[in-house]
């Protein structure tokens, strides 16, 4: 059997997901497809996440109704972090000789593939599938291709990269749907319809379980309106954990600081870039920036704003949440 996996938080799982999941499977001819929720990402505080069973179950309700979509608890049925290394092994000695795995991933993770541990042996247990959108330049992951993945070599014309005696590499388009995570999460906290984003059986379900609704979700609409601005930009830009620290009344730099963090310095980067152009076209102009060159801590001056775009593992030992830690906050 040929068989693609799909893996990630899946926190929801949304049709984003499915819809991608769809169009792999045709164009590679898969007998299935297994939905692999994360039990402990190795790039994710397990603080941050919703509980693997209630993933796991969301992800059976998803594809119940589908006959070539499976869903495997086996990232939960061993200890420690989710290395996918670990995975696709144990997969292979379990179905030797039965199963061709396909390793189903976007091109944001696949950009970051040299941080996961022993990323370059992946291809020795099976083939990669890297999901891009039709309009992006796919120049950025060959690069990653031809460093991390030196012994495969581009197919004439194709799309495809080959090595002898391991799995193939393939970039493949996929419709995109502009549906996140993060953006469900954030409507649920704020009571906002998810209706049509995810299947109805998981938004009765999450709803039911009352998933995501404990946090305080968006910025109050007392919070200035540059605030809400940034924030919304943050998070379309898939910036994680934003925290907004009121400190009026405490410091004389600014009224607000609003931290986040991306998982690789290129994707802090980009949501600096990003949010900086389009925050322009609103009015609300960046004063100052620092830091953008490596992408480790991107400071952006905004006045009465400030804020911290940190690459994860940076943000973790400066602690500035930790360091005004009595400060007023909101927390995504």
């Amino acid at each position: 059997m040929r068989i693609g996996l799909l893996g990630g938080t899946l926190d929801p799982v949304h049709f984003g997901h499915l819809r991608s999941a769809e169009e792999i499977r045709e164009a590679l001819e898969l007998d299935e497809i297994w939905f692999m929720p994360a039990a402990l990402p190795p790039h994710k505080k397990p603080s941050t996440l919703t509980s693997f069973a209630h993933r796991l179950a969301m992800v059976e309700l998803a594809v119940a109704s589908t006959d070539h979509f499976k869903t495997t608890a086996i990232e939960d049925e061993r200890p420690g972090p989710s290395y996918s290394i670990d995975t696709l092994k144990e997969l292979g000695e379990r179905h030797k000789d039965e199963a061709e795995f396909f390793f189903i991933l976007g091109n944001d993770a696949f950009l970051d593939i040299e941080t996961w541990k022993d990323y370059g042996s992946l291809t020795d247990h099976g083939s990669l599938v890297i999901m891009r959108r039709d309009h992006e330049d796919s120049s950025g992951l060959k690069q990653v291709i031809s460093r991390a993945f030196p012994k495969h070599s581009i197919q004439e014309e194709k799309d495809i990269f080959i090595a002898h005696d391991k799995g193939t590499i393939y970039l493949y388009s996929v419709t995109h749907l502009a549906i996140s995570g993060t953006d469900i999460r954030r409507r649920a906290r704020s009571g906002l319809s998810v209706r049509f984003l995810v299947p109805e059986e998981v938004r009765k379900y999450m709803e039911k379980n009352s998933l995501y609704a404990e946090s305080t979700g968006d910025p109050s609409p007392s919070l200035e309106e540059p605030v809400q601005q940034i924030v919304s930009e943050i998070l379309e830009n898939k910036g994680e954990q934003v925290v907004i620290l009121d400190m009026r009344g405490l410091s004389s730099l600014a009224d607000f600081f609003i931290i986040s963090h991306g998982r690789s310095t290129r994707h802090v980067q980009g949501i600096a870039n990003k949010m900086r152009k389009n925050l322009r076209k609103k009015g609300i102009k960046c004063r100052g920036i620092e830091g953008e060159k490596e992408g480790k801590w991107i400071l952006m001056d905004y006045g009465d704003v400030i804020v911290h775009l940190f690459y994860e593992p940076i943000r973790d030992f400066y602690d500035l949440e930790g360091l005004w830690s009595e400060v007023p906050r909101i927390t995504f």
